[in-house]
């Protein structure tokens, strides 16, 4: 094959694509308006997942005030002093947060006007200081059996939230970091008034402090971030198909997936991507031989339909059910390759990820992670909030973006690799999260992040989500 070819063969349209006539009434700037053919943009080449594992290890250094690379390299079974690093890494990085929001930063070093800025005690500082008012910041837990304690970096407190007013949405469980209002007593208990999560950071702000640190380990950028960015918004006609627990055991769920393909293949466009979330077997005592050949049949089915098995990517999440190398423990390894050989080989375009995963798409960060984690957070709450009909959302979304991490629920109830907690973080913010989670579905922006959670597939009458880049909003089918 000559030059020439090649590059015919690299410029072939795909689905996604935009013609010459798109491209002059999208608006775009001047350069991008006067590129020729041979500049165009695939955005199918900008489509990448991140594994868990694979993450660069930053930790945020206090001194320096920015991220740097942990020494230490990431093991399966860390020592004792990984799970202390834990809980200081993620201290670290809400203090941080914290000391960027103009609400808790001194406006000069010069003004002595603690009424101007809501000032954080430090709690070692308490001693001796009966009676008065703070504002502490620290996580929760309970050291003693019946009893609340917060801790900071230094020092720990006992805490009476028999009067505590909680806000509106959010859960509280042990090892949230919150803020805490109240006074210390004679007692030597602090007697909180009102808790509230730490405000959150957009994806903006961050981008601002830390745009020249790499969280995903992903290579730069082959062309200008502006230029990709503005193709990623003119490709109006790229979005990704999002569905969970797939049970490929279950007949039902074959044919709710083949109606799924078909729809898609008649229709004039095509998804970019399928996210396919766990868990892959309703049972799960299945059988190995069995569980294989349904990913087997799973690639058949694809097959049959030319359209999304050339051009769209497919993605596999596991589930807790599924087979993997982590046991029980996140991040959960991806499906091992005995089970989807023939699906690695017949479509071409299968990612088996880690769960929870990342997709850089253009300029977006989208991060994905199965786990049924209402559940969790409202069995293992502190202080139980008042529940409407529409507060699980709320709820969810608040704790998790707040917390700035996937999986804020206490590590016996869902045990963590120490020395890969940084996989689970959410800082920076991701341009979109899914949360797969078995209660129902929504699709709802907070702090710039659009957080989205298809239900389950089954259980939601054949539904599923559909997210588009271009505008980054989610829809419901």
């Amino acid at each position: 094959m000559n030059m020439q070819q090649k590059k015919a063969q690299v410029n072939e349209p795909t689905p996604f694509t935009r013609t010459n006539e798109e491209t002059d009434t999208q608006q775009l700037d001047n350069d991008l308006k006067i590129m020729s053919i041979d500049d165009r943009v695939d955005v199918t080449q900008h489509f990448d997942v991140v594994n868990a594992f694979d993450m660069p290890r930053l930790r945020y250094n206090p001194v320096r005030k920015t991220f740097t690379t942990c020494p230490d390299k990431a093991v399966l079974l860390g020592g004792a002093n990984e799970k202390a690093a834990l809980f200081r890494d993620r201290f670290d990085i809400i203090k941080q947060r914290l000391m960027h929001n103009e609400n808790f930063c001194p406006p000069s070093t010069h003004v002595s006007d603690n009424d101007s800025y809501l000032k954080i005690t430090p709690i070692k500082t308490l001693i001796g200081r009966d009676r008065e008012y703070f504002l502490l910041f620290g996580m929760l837990t309970q050291l003693e059996e019946g009893k609340v304690f917060l801790e900071d970096d230094d020092a720990h407190v006992e805490l009476d939230l028999s009067d505590c007013e909680l806000p509106k949405s959010g859960m509280f469980t042990d090892g949230t970091f919150v803020l805490a209002e109240g006074y210390y007593g004679d007692d030597h208990i602090f007697h909180a008034q009102e808790i509230s999560f730490p405000p959150a950071e957009s994806r903006a702000m961050a981008d601002t402090y830390y745009s020249g640190v790499d969280f995903l380990g992903i290579s730069k950028l082959k062309i200008e971030e502006d230029r990709l960015r503005a193709e990623e918004v003119a490709n109006t006609n790229v979005f990704f198909v999002i569905l969970s627990d797939v049970h490929l055991d279950e007949p039902r769920v074959m044919a709710g997936l083949r109606r799924v393909f078909e729809g898609y293949e008649n229709d004039t466009q095509i998804p970019l991507a399928f996210i396919l979330c766990g868990d892959f077997c309703k049972d799960s005592s299945i059988d190995p031989d069995v569980y294989k050949d349904n990913f087997s049949a799973l690639s058949d089915l694809i097959q049959e339909f030319r359209g999304i098995a050339t051009h769209s990517y497919f993605v596999f999440i596991p589930g807790s059910k599924d087979p993997s190398m982590a046991g029980n423990s996140l991040p959960q390894t991806s499906i091992p390759d005995w089970f989807t050989t023939r699906m690695r080989v017949r479509v071409r375009r299968a990612i088996f990820a880690s769960n929870p995963c990342r997709i850089r798409y253009c300029t977006q960060d989208i991060v994905i992670f199965r786990e049924n984690l209402f559940s969790r957070l409202w069995r293992n709450s502190l202080k139980f909030p008042q529940m409407t009909e529409e507060d699980p959302t709320n709820h969810i979304v608040r704790t998790v973006i707040d917390q700035g991490h996937l999986c804020p629920i206490p590590l016996s109830v869902r045990p963590i690799f120490w020395s890969f907690d940084h996989a689970l973080r959410l800082y920076p913010l991701p341009h979109a999260l899914i949360l797969a989670d078995q209660c129902e579905q929504f699709g709802t922006t907070y702090e710039g992040t659009h957080c989205i959670s298809p239900g389950s597939f089954p259980a939601s009458d054949f539904s599923w989500r559909t997210y588009y880049p271009a505008t980054r909003v989610s829809a419901k089918w």
